[in-house]
């Protein structure tokens, strides 16, 4: 029998205001910390640092891997109807304050973002995006047929979001990523509420994808989420990930908000694949731990400074990430320095035209991870 939101927790044995799993008194942030710590986290994934993906180098929080245990049983066996997918999809309806038709889960965001272009873009109606940006979009465009109007970032590293405008007259979807992904900057929510409105303005039809997927790294007084937007026009839709803050990138969670015509199409452009019983609780376990999500900001925050301060004593400036990764101009061809760091078991991001010959993206691990990289980091641009 499927539970409530409230009876699954009561099930689970959690309580958020005592902090106990079964009984049992959880690690507290600073404690999960130390005990991260402890182990030195010297067992890297296959002996290397991987720096490479944007994952999370500290994990889910201790209450979403304690939830996970407490649920693997023979119950997995039943899984075609999967448990607590309807309570996910409640949990995050009630956070932002909308209805459940106003959320769809996907089996990671990709398939959100192939759904959307599918959708709503073809042969004369053409994509706008960034380079470099997040480039799932792009790429399923360019599979497709479907034009590509591609804006490069302006010289702050930011999205060009005036030009964006300028060339989305017509237009089947105009992608904007905040923060951005390779470089990690942002827009505040003013300067997202007017590009929106002038995108509608000359062009009513095209529709506007705001994809937040790292909001959760962002500083709350530069950035916040476009969601008034989709609730005032039909054509704005969120997409947001639990692989990023929420450390699930291995379970594959992804959702979308925005009007249910506009969700409705997405989904029947495209699979939307299933999230799993284990998958929905972990993350509804992990989407109830604002604590948590609280905490690894203020750890990322803690890495990236440590990260970003030993780059800036090498000579080298990053431009203000709001993301767990930052975007290091390199002043030279990202390959060679990849090699190098490589050779010595670091991993750092793939090349993303048209910087690739000027900067290098950098995933923020742990701690512990960040000072033995930042170690190579001195040695092979030292």
């Amino acid at each position: 029998m499927k539970t409530t939101r409230r009876g699954f927790f009561k099930t689970a044995g959690i309580s958020t205001a005592a902090g106990l799993i079964g009984g049992t008194a959880i690690l507290t942030p600073s404690a999960f910390a130390q005990t991260r710590h402890a182990m030195k986290m010297g067992e890297f994934d296959r002996g290397i640092i991987q720096l490479s993906q944007n994952e999370s180098g500290r994990g889910p929080g201790p209450r979403v891997l304690e939830a996970i245990r407490e649920h693997t049983s023979k119950r997995v066996g039943r899984g075609y109807a999967p448990d607590y997918v309807p309570e996910l999809q409640e949990s995050i309806a009630s956070h932002f304050n909308i209805n459940s038709s106003n959320v769809l889960l996907a089996s990671g965001s990709t398939w959100l973002l192939q759904g959307a272009v599918r959708a709503f873009c073809n042969t004369d109606k053409p994509l706008v995006t960034a380079g470099p940006t997040f480039s799932t979009s792009e790429g399923t465009a360019r599979q497709t047929g479907v034009p590509v109007n591609l804006i490069p970032l302006n010289a702050d590293a930011k999205l060009n979001l005036p030009e964006m405008v300028a060339v989305s007259k017509g237009a089947g979807l105009v992608y904007i990523c905040n923060p951005n992904n390779p470089s990690g900057t942002v827009h505040g929510p003013d300067v997202i509420d007017k590009t929106v409105r002038a995108i509608l303005k000359d062009s009513p039809n095209t529709h506007v994808h705001l994809d937040e997927a790292y909001i959760d790294y962002g500083d709350p007084a530069k950035i916040q989420t476009g969601l008034a937007l989709t609730q005032e026009f039909k054509n704005v839709f969120i997409t947001r990930s639990f692989s990023k803050a929420h450390a699930l990138a291995g379970m594959r969670i992804g959702y979308a908000m925005g009007h249910p015509e506009t969700l409705s199409a997405i989904r029947g452009a495209w699979g939307m694949g299933d999230v799993s019983m284990l998958g929905a609780i972990a993350a509804l376990t992990s989407f109830e731990d604002r604590e948590h999500i609280e905490w690894e900001r203020e750890e990322n925050n803690r890495v990236k400074a440590f990260t970003v301060g030993a780059l800036n004593d090498l000579g080298y400036e990053v431009p203000e990430s709001h993301t767990n990764h930052i975007f290091v101009d390199l002043r030279a061809p990202a390959r060679g320095f990849r090699e190098a760091c490589m050779n010595q078991k670091v991993a750092v991001g793939r090349d993303f035209p048209p910087w690739e010959n000027s900067h290098c993206r950098i995933s923020l691990g742990s701690m512990e991870e960040m000072e033995v990289a930042v170690s190579v980091f001195r040695d092979v641009l030292g």
